[in-house]
């Protein structure tokens, strides 16, 4: 996730300091991520996740950065249901869900947006 001045939340909660780049920045910044990362075969998700993610996922050590954990169908039901604050608790965008369960394991997906910010997804199970 890389935020801009313009997303829901334009905070970077990890390095803790307020985001200035625009919505155009961040996207030409995930392309260029993008391209390494299929460049190497995703070898470096977890690596690349832990040194520019700006999501509170980045933090998970190791192998883990940047995993958002097990997501499943009843996840993505949870957050189109009017009760969906007493059904489960969800801060995953229903666009990641989307993409998320449409990629094949290993995949890796192309930058999205969301109002958090532009993002990038590879699905791992």
């Amino acid at each position: 996730l890389l935020r801009h001045a313009a997303s829901h939340r334009p905070s970077d909660p990890v390095r803790g300091k307020p985001v200035k780049r625009t919505l155009e920045e961040a996207e030409d910044q995930m392309l260029g991520i993008l391209d390494s990362l299929t460049a190497d075969g995703c070898a470096s998700f977890a690596t690349v996740c832990k040194a520019v993610s700006e999501c509170q996922s980045a933090l998970k050590g190791g192998e883990f950065a940047g995993d958002l954990g097990w997501l499943d169908r009843r996840t993505q039901d949870a957050q189109r249901s009017k009760d969906r604050e007493k059904v489960l608790k969800v801060q995953v965008p229903s666009c990641i869900l989307k993409v998320a369960f449409d990629l094949a394991i290993g995949e890796l997906g192309d930058i999205l947006c969301s109002p958090l910010g532009v993002h990038l997804v590879q699905r791992t199970a």
